[in-house]
């Protein structure tokens, strides 16, 4: 690092630096280190490609507008999501739990429908959709927050929603909304308010 500082990079010592003095800082206080650090693209692509299903991903991505930018926008949302969750060890069981309990082939879903974004028209819910959705702990708080927005937020969600379950097999998408419907309402409205735009 002293000597020669280009080589200190072009070889990852840096990379492999910064990793221990993080496990140093983790070891002291957890809270310190973000628990949404994206994947560089190259490790990122490596990753999905172990997969059938992610090679596919890949695919499709590098066809429409270029993998590292789909990337870019899904790592994004996902760290705004999950940075809303609460502390950073909360942060990090949620993410623990959605790698650990969603099969491979749902999370690469929720991945292409956050890349695909809202790009969608929608008509408003009706009004027995949006009370029925008010119902739920989330739901009651997002509809006091949306207002008049409430019924297009709704109609968008049931659209992505639907757009994700026909992504999945009928099994991978019985075990993604099993894995949903026993989380905290707080893991839900954050979810619900970056899907809902």
């Amino acid at each position: 690092m002293k000597s020669d500082f280009a080589r200190y990079e072009d070889e990852g010592l840096n990379k492999e630096y910064l990793a221990l003095l993080e496990a140093e800082q983790y070891e002291v206080d957890p809270d310190s280190i973000p628990a949404t650090r994206p994947l560089a693209p190259d490790q990122s692509r490596t990753e999905l490609c172990s997969s059938e299903a992610g090679r596919k991903l890949v695919h499709d991505w590098d066809r429409s507008g270029g993998f590292k930018a789909h990337l870019a926008n899904v790592q994004r949302d996902v760290g705004e999501m999950v940075r809303t969750i609460g502390r950073v060890r909360d942060q990090r069981v949620f993410m623990e739990h959605f790698d650990r309990d969603v099969p491979i082939p749902a999370r690469l879903a929720v991945y292409d429908e956050i890349a695909a974004g809202r790009g969608l028209y929608v008509s408003p819910a009706a009004p027995s959709e949006v009370k029925h959705f008010a119902a739920t702990p989330a739901g009651g708080v997002l509809v006091a927050e949306w207002g008049s927005s409430a019924p297009e937020k709704v109609a968008m969600l049931r659209a992505r929603a639907e757009r994700m379950t026909a992504a999945m097999s009928e099994a991978d998408a019985d075990e993604f909304w099993t894995w949903f419907d026993n989380l905290d309402a707080r893991p839900v409205a954050a979810i619900f308010r970056k899907l809902a735009g």
